[in-house]
């Protein structure tokens, strides 16, 4: 699996951790959301390791789908 670094603008290597189930209050009262866990692996930024490297982020499992996740 790909993702976007947003600091290197890099498509860079990655993969889900885990999964767990998150409780959200929509509209319609309390949804719930299936949330991954993806490591983003250690790349290169020039000369030095990017600082978007080696991180884990959360996200919901619909936007890893749709191939529409970003990270801050």
């Amino acid at each position: 699996m790909k993702i976007m670094c947003k600091w290197c603008n890099v498509s860079i290597s990655c993969h889900i951790v885990s999964e767990e189930i998150s409780d959200h209050h929509g509209m319609y009262g309390i949804d719930s959301i299936k949330m991954v866990k993806i490591k983003i692996h250690r790349h290169y930024k020039e000369k030095n390791y990017c600082k978007g490297s080696d991180r884990t982020i959360t996200t919901p499992l619909d936007k890893v789908k749709d191939n529409k996740v970003h990270y801050h």
